[in-house]
C-alpha cells in the first residue's frame, strides 16, 4: 500500500485559499528588506510610505476605484465587520435608529456582525432583516424591495431610518454570481447604503465599483495568491463610517503600524489579476467536464446554478454517505475538497446557505464543494482521478451501510 506522501496531491478547495503566487511572494520576501516604520519622518521610511501607497494604487486600479477610497485590513472578515460596524457607530453618534438587511447565504463575518451588534445594542437602536434567497441562492430585487416595505411605515421612497443592505457577490460555497448593479440600484432608490462582500468574486470576474455603483466592497488577498492576513475594504468617496480600529494609519481610518510586506504582495497579486482572468473559458469546460463526470457517476444533485464563477461546484448526494466522511476519505488518497465554507467546516449545524436554498439537514450534510484553481493547471486527467477516488469512497460506504442494515 502507497504512504500519502507517495501519492499526487490534488488540492480542490481552492475557495477556502489559494496557493501563494511566486511573483507575490518574491515581492513580500524583498519587502522584508525595508523594515522601517512607514509613518517616520526619515528619508528611508519615506521610500516605505510610497511603496505602500504604489500598492494602493494597483489595488484601486483592479477594482476602478480611487486610491483613497481603498483601506487596507488584516482580511476579508475584518473588511466585511469594519463595513457593518463602521456604518452603525458613525450613525449612532447621532441616536438614530439603524436598519440592516443581508441575504439568509451571507458569510458568518457579516450574520455573526449584525447578531453581536443587535446583542450589545441595549438601546435597540440596530435592527437586521435577513433578504430570502431563490433554490440557486440569489437574491431577487422584488424580494429586497418587499422586505424594504415590511418595515417602511410611511409608504415613502425610502426606509424610515438609515439603512445598510449587504449581499455579496459570489457566494463561496455554491459560486453563485449576484446581480449586484440592480440591487445597488434598488438600494439606492430606497436611500440605503450598498456593501458587497467581494472576497469571492474578486480575481475571478471583472470588477468596477464605478460601474457597480456600490458604496463599500470587501476584498481577501489569500483567496487571489497572497499569503493569509491581508485584505481590502472599499469605501466610496462621501460615505461616513466610524473607525474599527483607532489609530493614525490608513488616513486616520485604522490603527495598526501597517503590514508593509503583505501589502506590497497584495499590490503585486492585484497586478496579476487581468493575467488570471484569461483562464475563465479554460476552467470553465474543465468545470463543465467535471459536472459531467459527476451526473454520469453518481446519484447526486448539482446545486451550482449556471450563472456562477469558473471555479466552484457544490454537489449533494443521494448515497449513503456525508460530506465530511468523503472529506476524510479523500485526504487519504492526498485529495483535498470541502464541505463547504471554510469558516464553518468544524461546525456541526447544516450550512446556513444550503438551507437557505431548501435543503434538508440530511442533504446538507450529504454535500461536498469542489473548487478549482484559477489558472490551467487543472486538466481533464486530474478530473478522472478524482472521479475514480470518488467512486471507491462512495462504493464502500454503500456496501458498509447495506452490511448494517
Amino acid at each position: 500500500m502507497k504512504n500519502k506522501g507517495d501519492i499526487q496531491m490534488l488540492y480542490l478547495d481552492n475557495a477556502a485559499t489559494t496557493k501563494p503566487n511566486l511573483p507575490v511572494l518574491n515581492a513580500i520576501i524583498k519587502s522584508f528588506q525595508d523594515y522601517y516604520n512607514p509613518s517616520s519622518l526619515y528619508s528611508s521610511a519615506k521610500c516605505v510610505k510610497e511603496k505602500i501607497e504604489k500598492a494602493r494604487e494597483y489595488v484601486a486600479q483592479s477594482i476602478n476605484a480611487e486610491p483613497n477610497e481603498i483601506y487596507f485590513t488584516s482580511s476579508g472578515s475584518e473588511a466585511n465587520t469594519w463595513a457593518l460596524r463602521g456604518f452603525f457607530d458613525k450613525q449612532i453618534q447621532t441616536e438614530k435608529t439603524v436598519y440592516c438587511f443581508y441575504s439568509k447565504t451571507e458569510h458568518k463575518s457579516i450574520t455573526s456582525t449584525v447578531l453581536n451588534i443587535e446583542k450589545q445594542d441595549k438601546l435597540t437602536h440596530f435592527f437586521g432583516f435577513k433578504i430570502p434567497v431563490n433554490k440557486q441562492g440569489f437574491v431577487d430585487s422584488k424580494t429586497l424591495i418587499n422586505e424594504i416595505k415590511e418595515v417602511n411605515y410611511y409608504n415613502t421612497n425610502e426606509v424610515p431610518y438609515p439603512s445598510l443592505i449587504s449581499v455579496q457577490y459570489v457566494n463561496s460555497e455554491l459560486g453563485t454570481i449576484q446581480n449586484i448593479k440592480e440591487l445597488a440600484e434598488t438600494a439606492h432608490k430606497y436611500n440605503a447604503v450598498f456593501h458587497c462582500d467581494a472576497v469571492q468574486a474578486y480575481g475571478h470576474i471583472s470588477i468596477d465599483v464605478k460601474d457597480l455603483n456600490v458604496d463599500m466592497m470587501s476584498f481577501s488577498g489569500h483567496k487571489i495568491g497572497t499569503p493569509k492576513g491581508i485584505g481590502f475594504l472599499y469605501v466610496k468617496n462621501g460615505i461616513e463610517i466610524a473607525p474599527l480600529i483607532c489609530g493614525s494609519q490608513e488616513q486616520n481610518m485604522r490603527g495598526g503600524t501597517e503590514n508593509v510586506p503583505y501589502i506590497i504582495g497584495l499590490g503585486e497579486a492585484a497586478k496579476l489579476i487581468e493575467k488570471n482572468m484569461r483562464y475563465n473559458e479554460y476552467l470553465d469546460n474543465i468545470k463543465k467536464y467535471l459536472i459531467q463526470q459527476l451526473k454520469e457517476n453518481f446519484d447526486c444533485t448539482v446545486n451550482t446554478p449556471e450563472k456562477s464563477v469558473s471555479n466552484i461546484v457544490n454537489i449533494t448526494f443521494n448515497h449513503n454517505i456525508t460530506g465530511e466522511s468523503l472529506v476524510y476519505m479523500l485526504d487519504m488518497a492526498n485529495i483535498y475538497i470541502s464541505t463547504g465554507s471554510a469558516c464553518n467546516s468544524h461546525s456541526n449545524k447544516p450550512s446556513a446557505t444550503l438551507k437557505a436554498i431548501g435543503l434538508t439537514d440530511e442533504q446538507a450534510l450529504k454535500t461536498i464543494r469542489i473548487s478549482l484553481p484559477n489558472d490551467n493547471s487543472i486538466t481533464e486527467s486530474n478530473i478522472d482521478m478524482f472521479i475514480n477516488e470518488l467512486i471507491k469512497c462512495v462504493s464502500l460506504t454503500d456496501k458498509d451501510f447495506k452490511r448494517r442494515n
